[in-house]
């Protein structure tokens, strides 16, 4: 019997949305891994193994629902540095040195005999590289500067270290492709990048070469599909190139900003800021300020700033007439409340969004109880 896919992988391997064995589809048998030979005692239970291939309905993932290789954590290849490929990749990393200041950290992930290392030394790198060895090899001597580690296995202490992460056709042999992202999002500086290389799936489909599919290669991109998984594993795209006669995918990508919201927080303190100067320009003359408007942003800062300098809120809306603003108590009265020379308000600071400012405060002027009025915040 040919093995088939297990229920080892029930969820996408990306995005972890579940996947169904019925939507995938069979093909087989091919050889159960691309690093394997038989010897002749061995032909008998060589039976090879169909490979379930699945494209996820939540991101779009194709991937392969079997089991993988043992052998995965490895890069096996008989593949050396061209010269060709030297002169590009020395170009490449000199290109991404420029972004850092001197002697930033690079880190090869899967690195093999460690052939790039030298090349990212060159342009003026700390350059390692971590390449994972089984107990019955690891007795043998690494080469300089790679460490006997799979990238899954680092812990919290590298976290933050490196400037320049670097991956050549290694992520797709990975089970896990979300936790791979996640941990290189981790061990990069704030400013760093990542630089990796897949196959592309592209090619793969348009040349029609489905024996290309391999059970050694667990998840296969396409150029939107790798950029979606860089997105929902903390990264933005900077660059995206399709390379080797269209056979590989190249991103360079960084860690996407989070100080948006960072801003927008200093931003609000900012304005309750100059909203409670306001307040008290006014108060500490003595006058009394009322704010024309409820909308929830103005209740929202309201309930930041010195809301005892206020005497109450005016709003047009009926359903919210002789309500209570939240958190500053306020009431809120109707425009009518204007009209009465004795309310004992001097100032309106109009509160209200988008075209409506100018036309509450041509309403104020136009009444026959004088008010100073103005808008808050002024237009820019």
């Amino acid at each position: 019997m040919i093995p088939t896919a297990t229920a080892a992988t029930p969820h996408c391997r990306l995005c972890r949305q579940p996947l169904a064995i019925a939507d995938a589809i069979s093909i087989g048998p091919f050889p159960k891994a691309a690093q394997y030979y038989p010897e002749p005692d061995e032909f008998a239970a060589d039976q090879g193994v169909v490979l379930q291939i699945a494209e996820c309905p939540g991101c779009g993932l194709t991937q392969l629902m079997n089991e993988p290789v043992d052998y995965y954590k490895q890069v096996i290849t008989a593949a050396s540095l061209s010269p060709v490929v030297r002169e590009q990749r020395l170009a490449l990393f000199k290109q991404l040195r420029k972004e850092f200041t001197e002697q930033p950290r690079a880190m090869e992930i899967g690195c093999a005999s460690g052939e790039n290392l030298p090349l990212l030394r060159e342009v003026g790198y700390v350059a390692s590289g971590i390449e994972f060895s089984p107990p019955r090899t690891e007795a043998l001597a690494m080469p300089d500067g790679v460490a006997n580690r799979y990238l899954l296995d680092l812990g919290s202490e590298e976290y933050d270290q490196y400037d320049l992460l670097i991956s050549f056709n290694y992520l797709e042999h990975q089970p896990d492709a979300r936790a791979f992202l996640q941990k290189c999002h981790a061990l990069l500086t704030d400013d760093g990048k990542l630089l990796l290389t897949v196959p592309n799936l592209d090619f793969l489909l348009t040349s029609q070469s489905a024996h290309e599919f391999v059970a050694d290669h667990l998840v296969y991109f396409t150029a939107d599909s790798l950029e979606t998984a860089l997105r929902l594993t903390g990264f933005s795209l900077i660059d995206i190139q399709i390379i080797n006669n269209q056979y590989d995918i190249q991103i360079i990508a960084q860690k996407r900003g989070v100080g948006a919201i960072a801003s927008s927080k200093s931003a609000l303190d900012t304005l309750v800021a100059r909203f409670n100067e306001t307040l008290r320009n006014f108060t500490d003359r003595g006058q009394k300020v009322a704010v024309w408007g409820a909308g929830h942003r103005t209740l929202a800062l309201l309930s930041l700033s010195e809301y005892h300098r206020i005497e109450c809120i005016i709003d047009s809306a009926k359903f919210k007439h002789h309500k209570f603003a939240p958190i500053s108590h306020l009431r809120i009265l109707p425009p009518e409340t204007l009209l009465t020379p004795g309310c004992n308000i001097d100032v309106v600071l109009v509160m209200v969004p988008g075209i409506y400012p100018k036309e509450v405060i041509a309403t104020i002027n136009a009444l026959p109880v004088h008010y100073h009025a103005e808008q808050f915040p002024p237009d820019a």
